[in-house]
């Protein structure tokens, strides 16, 4: 009997490809990861080259050996993105990282999950019409019969009424319930066609498994260079750090929480190290638009956010108010899945915002004014916990804080060691509901020379109203159709100053990024007090570009002051 080859692994859940083209000539080496799954079970599968991929992963890994102070930064798009869409955008930031990072100090690597686009996707072959013409396939008989017989039913009831009217009694209540029965099927054909909790489920089963896979092949190929078989010391470790988008922090999360090792004694004691399989570090999570319940940063019982956030270093939200595509698509999907009892406790993450009401019942529709933006709970040298300065919007009569939405009971944690802080202030949060920069990517019909709101109209109001709603409605349905328009829930990756926080903080961390930032004196002094010069820097800037900032306290503590807490877990 042959002996099976254990030096090549298996490698079928993912295929890797140089971004632009090119292995080497960059000076942060950028890969596409594709996972192999199909859009539907009945496809066929991307085909990959198992010997080709098992190379790459070995220059990864020879590469992030031989370098000083290595990390592996993973970006992961979100729901209803095409291929194409995708890889625009990760090539976008391997530009970017080639001009902010040393030399032989990042990988980055785009990765690709499964996700549905609702129009079709014509490099898959697919078309809105092929989409509807499945989606009417697949209805199990049962329903393939109510919707015809109720739709056949319907109308000879109808031609009935128009030429009869002494059984009209007897036909209302006919054509009530066909066109119920009709509606409800094709209710379910709408939600297919939303492909959102299609996409769920491929982000759970291919997604977030497919990249485990990918991060344990990296871990096994960077074990076998060193010849270690023990796990390495902490300050040879590998930072991993994750930039997700809506959904894509869905499967950033999950991805993490599997990672990590629940029979470690400091897991179990709930005060783990960031230290992720044999040679990885968690680093950095940086999450734009969340398409996360809001509920995963509440002082309630552990979540998977909480147990993913337990590991990394930094984390960073970047929300707004107006991101429609979370505030009713995202939360009217999960109206039907999510177990809330009340339509705020409904909300995505990304729809966290800066706290404008000292209650529920304020009603206001001022402007705000010009210091209301910048880091909003700096005061004094003293940072205000983010939990008390955060709320959810729903509209300017109905906004909660997120310590009203506990109805004022807010649990701390009761680690061992803790700080008595919640979840919740482990993040530094960017508002950018009022943002206003310029853009890349503009249509041919929008102005590039004038700034303009980004991720909403910017109207710098304390709440926006319905009118303001639908108007963003109609601007963000023309964006997606290509006229022009405001992109609510992606913008952030075309303001000139989104992407460099973004970036910087992802592949930098946020005190190398403060220090990136331009300043009139040429000091490259990491003391207090040039830290803080740089953190009103940083203020200033977001100020200027209607941002409001909520900070979190150990930013301030371990990057501006200087001082050693521990690790984040010493704030959990």
């Amino acid at each position: 009997m042959a002996t099976p080859d254990h030096s090549a692994p298996d490698i079928t859940q993912f295929d890797l490809s140089p971004i632009d083209g090119s292995e080497s000539s960059n000076r942060v080496p950028g890969y596409y990861v594709n996972s192999t799954a199909a859009i539907n079970i009945e496809d066929n599968l991307v085909q990959t080259d198992n010997a080709l991929v098992a190379a790459r992963i070995r220059d990864i890994a020879e590469y992030l050996i031989a370098s000083n102070d290595p990390q592996l930064v993973i970006a992961i798009h979100g729901y209803g993105t095409q291929r194409s869409d995708a890889q625009q955008r990760y090539s976008k930031i391997h530009h970017y990282a080639g001009s902010i990072c040393k030399a032989q100090s990042a990988i980055f690597l785009g990765y690709l999950w499964p996700s549905e686009k609702m129009t079709g996707d014509p490099s898959l072959g697919t078309s809105f019409q092929t989409k509807l013409g499945d989606a009417i396939n697949a209805l199990p008989i049962l329903l393939t019969g109510v919707i015809s017989g109720s739709f056949f039913l319907s109308v000879i009831t109808v031609i009935l009424l128009l030429k009869t009217s002494g059984s009209s009694a007897l036909l209302i209540p006919i054509l009530m319930a066909s066109v119920l029965a009709f509606s409800l099927v094709l209710t379910l054909i709408l939600l297919r066609l939303s492909t959102y909790f299609r996409d769920h489920y491929r982000a759970t089963n291919y997604g977030v498994l497919d990249l485990v896979e990918l991060i344990r092949q990296l871990d096994q190929a960077i074990s076998e260079k060193l010849d270690v078989k023990a796990p390495l010391s902490k300050d040879r470790r590998i930072k991993l750090t994750f930039i997700g988008h809506s959904m894509g922090c869905f499967v950033v999360t999950n991805t993490i929480r599997i990672l990590s090792d629940v029979f470690d004694t400091n897991s179990i004691a709930q005060n783990p190290p960031s230290e992720i399989g044999r040679v990885f570090s968690l680093g950095r999570l940086v999450l734009i638009a969340p398409d996360i319940p809001a509920e995963s940063i509440m002082p309630r019982r552990a979540n998977f956010l909480r147990s993913s956030l337990r590991r990394c270093e930094e984390a960073y939200v970047f929300s707004n108010e107006g991101d429609l595509a979370l505030r009713l698509a995202s939360t009217t999907a999960n109206y039907f899945s999510f177990p809330a009892r009340k339509r705020s406790s409904g909300y995505r993450l990304g729809n966290i915002t800066a706290r404008h009401f000292q209650n529920e019942q304020d009603h206001a529709n001022q402007l705000l004014r010009e210091d209301a933006y910048g880091i909003i709970n700096l005061n004094n040298e003293k940072v205000e916990p983010p939990f008390k300065c955060l709320e959810v919007r729903a509209s300017d009569r109905e906004h909660q804080s997120l310590e009203e939405l506990r109805n004022g009971k807010v649990q701390t944690e009761t680690i061992p060691g803790a700080q008595g802080d919640v979840i919740a202030d482990v993040f530094t949060y960017f508002d950018c509901t009022d943002y206003v920069d310029f853009q890349d990517d503009l249509k041919e019909s929008e102005r590039a020379d004038q700034p303009r709101g980004i991720v909403s109209f910017a109207l710098r109001k304390a709440a926006l109203n319905l009118w303001d709603y639908a108007l963003l409605n109609v601007s963000y349905f023309k964006q997606s159709l290509g006229f022009g328009g405001v992109n609510v829930h992606g913008g952030y990756f075309n303001g000139l100053w989104s992407q460099q926080m973004i970036y910087g903080l992802a592949f930098l961390g946020f005190r190398q990024f403060l220090l990136s930032l331009p300043q009139a004196t040429a000091s490259e002094h990491e003391s207090p007090e040039a830290m803080k010069e740089r953190l009103h820097l940083l203020a200033t800037q977001c100020q200027q570009k209607g941002i409001q900032v909520v900070l979190a306290p150990i930013r301030y503590e371990k990057d501006i002051l200087g001082h050693c807490p521990g690790s984040m877990s010493a704030l959990r």
